[in-house]
């Protein structure tokens, strides 16, 4: 009896052991990877080498055989340092380290997988030269390494990853020339490599990158013409170049890109016209071409663009007229044709952009009126035709049917009123009509506009009052009603203006004394109230204003003394007192 008991009792002990000592060897190379990491919030708490298998670990994936195939710990906030014990985990396929604060070199030895096929370390702090180990795992298809403190030149061993798909490198500190090895990756869909120090023209072996669709090269140094040798690329979709140093003409060869939907060369130094052959690339979203150095006219074919939602040509040399059959693009949802030298009149075929959310003509020598067509764009949000030479009226029905978010007119001479449902849906934020000839008073619906952060009318023929209406404006940083007609008092209640930073009534004819509840708008950096017809004392409160820059209280009929309170407006660079009726010692300009 004594003996059986004796018997039960060692295989129990023997089963203890076997039970402490029972994490498989693939749970024990996770802990091993995980010592050097550092996990404040205990994400990894349940990592625990009790367990029999780790297959319920946070961010562990087995498959049926309970085998280790993919480690995901993204965004756990891990800090310390890789460790390349993982690379012993026999059946990896998919390691995700990324949106973590990981730093030090990428191990030199982090290349002995033997199925790895996914590898993922951005957004992290890796500091080290391209981990060149990496391109010895032959069986990646997708390499992640963006977001991080990567240096040196890419090398020439990447086309050893003949399975490569996916290479996504952006935003590092990577130097040199793309080499021309990278012509090997056969299977290569999408290259992002945006935002470093490459340098050189683009290889001419990237062509024979058959299966790319991909290609990010943005905010770079790359240099040279525009390279007509990926019109090779049949599958290319999308093609980044913009932020380079790109130069010459964009060649008539940009129609055999048949199947690109996003073209961005906005930022390089592109010179001549925009070749009529763009028109061909009937399945383009998005053309980006601002901000170079084209000239010669929009070409008519740009229209058979159908599939067309943002088109930005602006800050460019182009001239001519804005072609009518623009308004054929049907899907088209941005239009900016800013800071060109386009003359005529705008099409009202523009009108018929039924999904238009932004159109910017401004800063061209456009004449004649805004069409009228505008007022019934729905989606509308984005109006800006500054600084032309329009004429006639606004249309009196504009932000009756869409949501106005910014607004921006002035520089013009443009008669008649401010549209009275401009403000309608309490969308609009800015609004901007100064410098042209605009009369009569501000519309009721525009003194209601909550939403209202900036509202500039300076410079027009205005009238009316600053009314106590104005004060439930609690969002507005700006008001502009200088060089206008207005007359009245400046009421008491503008100290609810909280959020008021420049706030200009100069050259008006208003009168009373400035109240002293002016004292509460501790955010004023801008107050001008020259040339009116106010009277009496500057009140003291005014120096509570301690962030005022500049302050002209000019050409009015004030009395008495500066406040000393003024003194202590350390930010004030401008104070004009001038032709006023000061006394005392405080009062020289």
């Amino acid at each position: 009896m004594g003996g059986q008991m004796n018997l039960h009792l060692t295989i129990l002990f023997s089963c203890a052991i076997i039970l402490v000592q029972s994490l498989n060897d693939e749970g024990n190379i996770l802990l091993e990877f995980k010592k050097p990491l550092t996990d404040p919030y205990l994400n990894l708490q349940n990592w625990n080498s009790s367990d029999s298998s780790p297959c319920n670990w946070t961010g562990i994936g087995c498959n049926l055989d309970y085998k280790v195939v993919s480690v995901h710990l993204t965004g756990l906030n891990l800090s310390g340092s890789l460790s390349s014990s993982i690379c012993k985990l026999p059946f990896l396929m998919k390691l995700n380290m990324s949106k973590n604060f990981i730093s030090g070199p990428i191990p030199y030895d982090f290349n002995c997988f033997q199925n790895l096929e996914v590898l993922d370390l951005c957004t992290n702090r890796f500091h080290c030269e391209f981990p060149t180990q990496l391109c010895n795992i032959t069986s990646l298809r997708e390499l992640y390494l963006c977001e991080n403190y990567i240096n040196g030149e890419i090398p020439d061993e990447i086309g050893n990853l003949i399975s490569l798909k996916e290479l996504v490198i952006y935003s590092n500190n990577l130097t040199g020339e793309i080499p021309s090895s990278i012509g090997k990756l056969k299977r290569l869909r999408i290259v992002r490599a945006g935002r470093n120090y490459l340098s050189g023209p683009l290889p001419v072996e990237i062509n024979e990158c058959e299966s790319l669709a991909v290609l990010g090269l943005a905010e770079n140094r790359l240099e040279g013409p525009f390279p007509s040798q990926l019109q090779k690329l049949k599958s290319l979709t999308t093609l980044i170049l913009w932020n380079n140093l790109f130069d010459g003409e964009i060649p008539p060869e940009i129609g055999n890109f048949t199947s690109l939907e996003v073209l961005a060369l906005n930022g390089n130094q592109f010179t001549g016209a925009i070749p009529k052959e763009i028109g061909r690339l009937a399945q383009l979203n998005k053309l980006y071409l601002y901000t170079n150095q084209l000239n010669g006219t929009i070409p008519i074919e740009l229209a058979n663009c159908s599939s067309a939602v943002e088109i930005d040509l602006s800050e460019n040399r182009l001239t001519g007229f804005i072609p009518r059959n623009l308004g054929r693009i049907s899907n088209l949802q941005l239009l900016y044709l800013f800071e060109n030298h386009l003359q005529g009149h705008i099409p009202e075929e523009l009108g018929q952009l039924k999904q238009l959310r932004k159109l910017d003509l401004s800063i061209n020598n456009l004449t004649d009126s805004i069409p009228l067509e505008f007022q019934n764009l729905p989606f509308l949000k984005d109006f800006q035709l500054f600084n032309n030479h329009l004429n006639g009226i606004i249309p009196p029905f504009l932000g009756a049917n869409s949501n106005l978010s910014i607004v921006d007119i002035s520089k013009n001479n443009l008669v008649g009123s401010i549209p009275a449902y401009i403000c309608k849906f309490q969308k609009l934020t800015f609004l901007s009509l100064g410098s042209n000839k605009l009369s009569g008073n501000i519309p009721h619906g525009l003194k209601s506009c909550k939403s209202l952060e900036q509202l500039m009318l300076g410079d027009n023929l205005l009238t009316g009052s600053l009314s106590i209406e104005y004060m439930k404006l609690q969002n507005l940083s700006a008001l502009e009603l200088h060089q206008n007609r207005f007359s009245g008092l400046i009421p008491a209640e503008v100290g609810n203006f909280r959020n008021i930073e420049r706030l200009l009534l100069s050259h008006n004819h208003f009168t009373g004394h400035i109240p002293p509840e002016m004292g509460k708008l501790v955010k004023l950096a801008a107050f001008n109230v020259s040339f009116n017809r106010l009277f009496g004392g500057i009140p003291q409160e005014l120096g509570n204003c301690i962030k005022l820059e500049r302050l002209d209280l000019s050409s009015n009929w004030f009395t008495g003394s500066l406040p000393g309170k003024l003194g202590m407006l350390v930010k004030l660079e401008l104070l004009k007192i001038s032709d006023n009726r000061f006394t005392g010692t405080n009062t020289e300009p």
